[in-house]
């Protein structure tokens, strides 16, 4: 009984822990650190393809964002997620 008791009381702890996480989005992602190459350089008698606009990293005055600092009107105060700017749709209805 005593060696059921540690992994039981283990596992229910990490299962809270899970639970009670920051939203992936109130923390840095991936795509926050990208940065653009400069054009491409090509050798002596061949062309260079032209950069496709459609794939340029925008300028950021404040640099990148995933949440929002205030949490939005139309958005349930409770939910940690509440101020995260893609916010997937809830899986009951209410």
């Amino acid at each position: 009984m005593k060696k059921l008791i540690l992994p039981v009381f283990a596992s229910s702890l990490l299962g809270l822990a899970a639970c009670s996480t920051t939203p992936a989005c109130l923390k840095t992602q991936p795509y926050m650190s990208a940065q653009s190459f400069p054009p491409l350089k090509s050798p002596a008698g061949l062309d260079a393809p032209q950069p496709d606009p459609s794939m340029r990293i925008p300028d950021v005055a404040a640099g990148p964002v995933g949440y929002f600092d205030e949490i939005p009107a139309d958005r349930d105060a409770e939910d940690p997620a509440a101020r995260c700017l893609v916010t997937p749709p809830a899986m009951t209805s209410r």
